[in-house]
């Protein structure tokens, strides 16, 4: 596998948080999805291994990172971690009643507080091509707020219910995914703006809500998230290519 390594940031700290304590109901699973099996190895192993090898290939070491997650899979992910980051450069924390509840958990860390840059990723995105992540840590030193985004292929509706009401320009619309990357003083900041009553579904707009300025780089098709059991059939084609590219 190639490197990129990228001059200017070796004196710069990163940490990741992966929160990992949904429940992934629109799955329709006992088992949360992240700790689903693709392959020889749950969901959010293959998430934590991208991370890891996104960074070593773009030449940062070592990295710090945080899993928010419930008591019962704190035993499971120390495992998974074990495999990849000396035990002082990771952490669990407890999970929260929502994503954002999780990640602010997490922030609190002494491994996020220390770091320069943070970047948030879904437990149930398994894969990351060390390309995007390349573009993400590039971009990363200069902008608030680095993500990656998907063009919109289909035709975009905005319906009433089943009535249509117009069409969109789909060339304004992207689809958002992650990892996203953070200043880390920024976006605890933006935190200390966020009221009990705002829900985000990505940590971008947290800093959209904060008045930060939100760039982009191309995302990829192999980042889907394992949301319903299709995209889990998905999973183990993909891990099979990239298995197949590695042998």
């Amino acid at each position: 596998m190639p490197a990129f390594f990228i001059y200017g940031i070796f004196n710069m700290k990163f940490s990741c948080i992966i929160p990992a304590a949904g429940k992934g109901n629109r799955f329709g699973s006992l088992i949360p999805k992240q700790f689903l099996h693709v392959q020889d190895a749950m969901i959010i192993e293959h998430a934590i291994h991208s991370i890891i090898v996104g960074f070593k290939t773009a030449g940062i070491e070592p990295l710090s990172l945080v899993i928010p997650c419930d008591n019962e899979y704190q035993d499971s992910i120390y495992t998974c971690c074990i495999k990849y980051l000396p035990e002082h450069a990771f952490a669990m924390v407890g999970g929260g009643d929502t994503r954002q509840a999780s990640i602010l958990k997490a922030t609190q860390h002494s491994l996020i507080l220390d770091s320069d840059i943070v970047c948030i990723h879904d437990a149930a995105r398994p894969f990351i091509p060390p390309s995007v992540m390349h573009n993400l840590i590039s971009a990363s030193q200069d902008h608030d707020c680095i993500i990656p985004v998907l063009d919109i292929i289909d035709t975009l509706k905005e319906v009433d219910q089943h009535s249509v009401l117009t069409t969109l320009d789909r060339n304004r619309y992207k689809l958002a995914q992650t990892p996203q990357f953070f200043k880390t003083k920024n976006y605890l900041d933006a935190l200390q703006l966020l009221d009990n009553q705002t829900t985000f579904t990505d940590d971008s707009s947290l800093m959209e809500h904060a008045g930060y300025r939100v760039q982009t780089v191309q995302g990829s098709d192999i980042m889907k998230k394992v949301t319903h059991p299709y995209d889990l059939e998905l999973a183990e084609l993909h891990a099979r290519l990239i298995k197949d590219i590695h042998e």
